[in-house]
C-alpha cells in the first residue's frame, strides 16, 4: 500500500522536521529521510510504500529496486529534487537517488487495477516509475509547476552563459568595448530571467536554488578586467597624442584613462588586484599633472634659452620659437574650464614682451646690415651691398608679420626703418649706375670680383689611415671665442661684415648640400667645423659609432662627438638620439655630443634630444652657421 503525504504551505519552511515527525520514523535502514534531504529544500510531498519498488528504464534495459523487510520506498518531492530513498536496498544500507527537478521532461501516472504509479521522464531518457496512492492529481500538478519552472530558468541561464562566452571571447582578443556590451547584455538576460521565473507558482524557490547569482558575479569579472584594459588603451592613445603634439588629445585620453580605472577599482572582483589598479590610477594622475604645465614650461624655457643667446641674429630666430611656444601656452589654457596651467593675461603680456624684443633684436640686425651696406657701397661692392639690402628686407618683412598681428602700435617704428633700407638700395643703385657710366660695364663687374686666396688659402692638411681622415685645424682661428651651447661661432665685428655673391645664395647653398651623399656630407661637417678652429677626425662608416670627433685645443681641451645623418625631406628617427646617448656614455673624455642633420626634425625628437643634452643642428641651422660664418666655399667644394 502507497500514500502521499502533502505538507501544507505553511509548514514547509521547516518541513524536514514535519516530514520526519509525519513519518514516524523505522522506514529506512540508515537514518530519517531529512538525513537525505538539502537545508535549503522545501518538502511539498511525501510517497511511502511498504512493498512496491521503484523501476528504472534505460537504455533498453529495467532495473527494479525494492525495499529489504521491515522497510519502506520513501520518494520526497522538494522545490529542489525528487529524491527517491528506498530502505535497505543497497545491501543492507539505503539507496538514495536523487533527481534534479531541472533535468525533469515530463511526469505522468501509470494506473493498474491494483495500484498507480508515478512516471518521471529525464532529459537523459531515464522512465522513472514510482508507486504511489491513488490520488496524483496535486503531485503532478506540483512537478509540472516545478518542471515548467526550471526549464525557463534554464533557457535564460543558456542565453546568460552565451553573453558571458561573448564577452570573454571578445576581452580575449583585445576588444575590451566589446566585451562590455557582451556583459551588459547578460546582466539584461539575468534581470528579464529573473522577473519571468518570479512571475511562476514555484519562481522564488527556483531562483533561489538557480545560478543567477553566480552569473552575476562573472559579469563583474568580466567588467572589471574590460574597464583595466579600456584604461590602458586611453594611456596609449594619450602617449600617441603627446608625441604627435596633440596636448588636450592626451589629457582626455588621461582622464578617461582615470576614470575606466576607478570604475573597474569600484567593481567587485578579484582580477585585476586592487593595488595594481591603484597604481594605475596613480600614474595617471602624475601623467596628467605633467602634462597640464607642459605649454607653460615649454615656453618658459624656450624664452630662457633665447634671452641667454647674445648673436642678434641667432636671438632673434630663437625668440619666434619663444613666441610661438607662447602662443601655443595661450591657446592651451584658454578658456575657464582649461586644465592647462597658465593665466591668459600674463601670457599675453608676455607675448607683447617677446614681440618687442623681437622688433628690437631685429632692428639691431637690420642696423648692422644697413651699416655693413653702407661700407661695401663705399668700397664699390655694389652685389654684396645689394644683398645686405635683402637680407635687411627679409629681417623687415619677419618682423612687419609679428607686429601687424599682435603689436600693430610698432608700425610706425618700422615704416621708418622701411624708409631707412630703401634709402639705402637708392644710394647703391644711383652710385652703381654713375660707377658705370664713368668705368664701363666690364669695369664694374670685375670690381665685384672677390679676392683671389692665393695657393696658402687652401684647405688644411689631411691625412687618412686606416679609414680615418685628420684634418688639423687652422692656427690662425685658435683664438675664435665659442658661441651659446657649444656651437663654434666667428665672433665678427662690423668692420669685417661680408655677404656672399648672387651666385653663392642661400637657395644654391641648400642644393649643393642636397646633392651630396653620406660620405660628402660627412666631409663637409667635419671641414665646417675645422674651418671654426677645431681639429676634427672623420671616422670610417662602418665603424658603426659616432662619424667626427672635433677637439678644441684650450687650456682645457673640449671634445665633441658628432653624428651626421644626411636624409634631405625625410624625419629624423628618434632611435638616432638613442642611439648618440649609447654612444656618448660609452666615450671615455667626450664633453659634448652633437647630431647634425638634413632631414626634418620632429618636435617630439627634438625633446627627446634635449632631455638628453644632445645639441641638434638641423638643416635651418646648418645654412645658418653657412650663411653667417662664411663657408660657402665649403658647400661649393666637391672636394671638401
Amino acid at each position: 500500500m502507497a500514500e502521499i503525504i502533502e505538507l501544507p504551505r505553511e509548514e514547509r519552511s521547516r518541513s524536514n522536521e514535519r516530514v520526519d515527525e509525519r513519518l514516524g520514523g523505522g522506514y529506512l535502514a540508515d537514518g530519517a529521510l531529512s538525513s537525505y534531504l538539502g537545508n535549503a529544500e522545501t518538502v511539498a510531498f511525501v510517497l511511502h510504500a511498504k512493498r512496491g519498488g521503484v523501476t528504472v528504464e534505460r537504455d533498453g534495459g529495467t532495473e527494479t529496486y525494492k525495499p529489504s523487510r521491515g522497510y519502506r520506498t520513501v520518494v520526497a518531492i522538494t522545490d529542489l529534487r525528487v529524491v527517491i530513498a528506498i530502505g535497505g536496498a543497497d545491501g543492507g544500507g539505503d539507496r538514495v537517488v536523487p533527481i534534479p527537478l531541472s533535468t525533469v521532461t515530463r511526469v505522468e501516472t501509470d494506473s493498474g487495477l491494483l495500484r498507480e504509479r508515478l512516471v518521471v521522464r529525464t532529459e537523459v531518457g531515464e522512465r522513472w516509475s514510482i508507486p504511489a496512492g491513488s490520488d496524483l492529481d496535486p503531485v503532478v500538478a506540483y512537478l509540472e509547476t516545478a518542471r515548467e519552472t526550471w526549464s525557463r530558468a534554464n533557457r535564460f541561464a543558456v542565453r546568460v552563459e552565451d553573453h558571458l562566452t561573448t564577452a570573454r571571447d571578445r576581452l580575449d582578443a583585445g576588444d575590451p568595448d566589446g566585451a562590455r556590451d557582451a556583459a551588459d547584455a547578460a546582466l539584461s538576460a539575468i534581470a528579464s530571467g529573473r522577473e519571468e521565473v518570479r512571475a511562476l507558482d514555484l519562481g522564488d524557490r527556483v531562483l533561489d536554488h538557480a545560478e543567477f547569482d553566480a552569473y552575476r558575479a562573472d559579469v563583474r569579472a568580466i567588467q572589471r578586467r574590460a574597464l583595466a584594459d579600456t584604461a590602458d588603451e586611453h594611456v596609449e592613445r594619450g602617449e600617441r597624442a603627446e608625441r604627435d603634439g596633440r596636448l588636450r588629445a592626451a589629457h582626455d585620453a588621461l582622464e578617461a584613462a582615470r576614470d575606466a580605472a576607478e570604475r573597474a577599482l569600484s567593481i567587485d572582483a578579484d582580477e585585476p588586484p586592487d593595488e595594481r589598479l591603484r597604481e594605475r590610477i596613480e600614474t595617471v594622475e602624475r601623467d596628467r599633472d605633467r602634462l597640464e604645465t607642459r605649454p607653460r614650461e615649454r615656453a618658459k624655457t624656450a624664452l630662457e634659452d633665447a634671452r641667454s643667446i647674445d648673436d642678434p641674429e641667432r636671438r632673434a630666430r630663437r625668440l619666434t620659437d619663444a613666441l610661438a611656444a607662447h602662443r601655443d601656452w595661450l591657446g592651451h589654457c584658454w578658456g575657464p574650464s582649461s586644465p592647462f596651467a597658465g593665466d591668459p593675461d600674463e601670457i599675453r603680456a608676455a607675448i607683447l614682451e617677446i614681440v618687442d624684443e623681437t622688433v628690437d633684436v631685429r632692428t639691431a640686425v637690420i642696423d648692422r646690415l644697413l651699416a655693413a651696406a653702407e661700407r661695401l657701397r663705399a668700397g664699390g661692392r655694389t652685389g654684396q651691398a645689394l644683398s645686405a639690402c635683402d637680407q635687411a628686407d627679409e629681417q623687415l618683412e619677419a618682423t612687419q608679420d609679428v607686429v601687424s598681428e599682435l603689436a600693430p602700435d610698432r608700425d610706425d617704428a618700422l615704416r621708418a626703418v622701411r624708409v631707412e633700407i630703401d634709402h639705402e638700395r637708392a644710394l647703391i643703385e644711383r652710385e652703381a649706375g654713375r660707377a658705370e657710366d664713368v668705368s664701363g660695364p666690364d669695369d664694374r663687374a670685375a670690381s665685384d670680383e672677390p679676392p683671389s686666396a692665393g695657393p696658402d688659402s687652401s684647405a688644411s692638411a689631411t691625412e687618412t689611415v686606416a679609414g680615418v681622415t685628420t684634418k688639423a685645424a687652422d692656427p690662425a682661428r685658435s683664438e675664435r671665442d665659442h658661441g651659446h651651447d657649444g656651437d663654434a661661432v666667428r665672433e665678427q665685428s662690423s668692420d669685417e661684415f661680408e655677404f656672399p655673391g648672387a651666385e653663392r645664395d642661400r637657395v644654391t647653398i641648400e642644393a649643393e648640400i642636397r646633392a651630396m651623399d653620406e660620405a660628402a656630407f660627412t666631409r663637409f661637417v667635419a671641414a665646417c667645423w675645422n674651418e671654426l678652429g677645431w681639429e676634427t677626425t672623420i671616422f670610417a662608416q662602418s665603424r658603426g659609432q659616432y662619424d667626427v670627433m672635433a677637439i678644441r685645443r684650450q687650456l682645457v681641451d673640449l671634445r665633441v662627438v658628432i653624428w651626421t645623418v644626411h636624409d634631405p625631406g625625410g624625419d629624423l628617427d628618434p632611435s638616432v638620439v638613442d642611439r648618440c646617448v649609447t654612444d656618448r656614455d660609452n666615450v671615455q673624455r667626450a664633453d659634448a655630443a652633437a647630431i647634425v642633420t638634413t632631414a626634418t626634425v620632429p618636435d617630439p625628437v627634438r625633446e627627446r634630444a634635449d632631455r638628453h643634452d644632445i645639441k641638434l643642428l638641423d638643416f635651418a641651422d646648418l645654412l645658418d652657421l653657412v650663411d653667417t660664418e662664411g663657408l660657402a666655399d665649403l658647400a661649393l667644394d666637391k672636394n671638401n
